[in-house]
Order: structure tokens, then sequence, then C-alpha cells
């Protein structure tokens, strides 16, 4: 990998807010630590991985873009220009109130802090590898792994493709699940982008 491109993802500043809001529940975590917590650590992890392809499907692309209707429109935006770094990862403005929400919320049915600052450090974990993967898909690098260029080649068929399927970034299970992971060979081709700005 090229350190230029590691060091533009690194010293963003949106992977550096979730990073430190990673830090943060770890030390809350690890102040009363117990094994039993890895478990809630991958509630966290699974947690995002599943909304990753709500978001994507239904705000980002769907009927609910009316609810976020500028984060709808920074989307268009990354169809329009992917390579364009301003819209290649979450804004701070969706990512500082989502993780209070998460935070409230966990606690809300927890009612443990520790418990809470587990889950969401699984929650920073998935997002950082989403930012990260998406951040890889969009320039010119090859993954390490097998399934980390088989992912790369997933998106981009979103992207280049037909942007109606392929939501996953990170995995295609969801996609698989709601039949939005088709053969290629069957799906029309849709010049991007197909949407508008309002």
């Amino acid at each position: 990998m090229k350190a230029p491109y590691f060091r533009e993802f690194a010293t963003d500043s949106r992977p550096l807010l979730i990073a430190a809001v990673f830090a943060v529940d770890l030390a809350a975590w690890a102040a009363h630590y117990r094994n039993w917590m890895w478990l809630v650590v991958l509630a966290g992890l699974a947690f995002f991985y599943i909304i990753e392809y709500f978001i994507h499907r239904y705000i980002l692309h769907g009927l609910m873009r009316r609810i976020l209707p500028k984060a709808y429109e920074g989307h268009v935006h990354h169809h329009i220009t992917p390579t364009q770094m301003k819209y290649l990862l979450t804004p701070n403005v969706y990512n500082l109130p989502g993780y209070i929400a998460i935070w409230l919320a966990t606690w809300a049915v927890t009612g443990r802090v520790t418990t809470t600052a587990a889950f969401v450090c699984g929650v920073c974990l998935a997002q950082l590898n989403y930012e990260w993967t998406h951040f890889v898909s969009h320039r010119p690098i090859v993954p390490r792994t097998a399934v980390g260029r088989w992912m790369k080649k997933f998106h981009l068929l979103h992207h280049y493709m037909n942007e109606n399927y392929w939501f996953g970034v990170t995995h295609p299970a969801m996609d698989m699940l709601f039949h939005t992971a088709p053969d290629k060979h069957k799906v029309e081709h849709v010049a991007p982008p197909s949407e508008q700005l309002p």
C-alpha cells in the first residue's frame, strides 16, 4: 500500500473522531473489564454491519431520503465524483450525533456504562473497517486479501454497473438476504449517476 493514501485516511477528521470515540469507550470498558463483554463488542460489530446496508439502501438511495436530505444530496455527489475525498467518508455532522444516540439508547437498555462502552467499541471498530474499505474501493489501492479484492469489485459494481444493487461495502450478506446481489451479467447497465439532485 502507498503511504500517502494511508496518511490521507488516517489524518482525516472523520476517522479520527471515530477513533477518539473508540478510545474513550475503551477506557470506560477497561475500567471494569469482564471477559464476557467481548460478546457485547461482537453485538456492536453485528449492529453496524446490519445498519450499514439499510442506511445505504433506504436513506442514501431510498424513500427515506427525505429524513436526511443533505445526506442524500452528499451521496449523490459521491456517485457523481466517487473519488472526491469530501464525499468519500461519513461526515462528522452525522457521526457525532449518531454515536451519542447509540450510546444513550444502549445505556437505556443495559443500564451499565461498561456494557454500553463495550457495545460502542464494537460499533466503532466496524465503522472504521467500513470507512477504510470504502476508501480503498475508491483509491488505486489493491487490497491484500482475496476477500478485500472481491468486496472492492462488489462495491464498484454499485457505482459503475447499477446503483440499485450491491449496497454492501464491507460484506455481501445483507445483499444476498434481500436479493440485491444479482448476477452482474443479468442486470441492466445504468450509467452513473442515475439520480438527480433535488
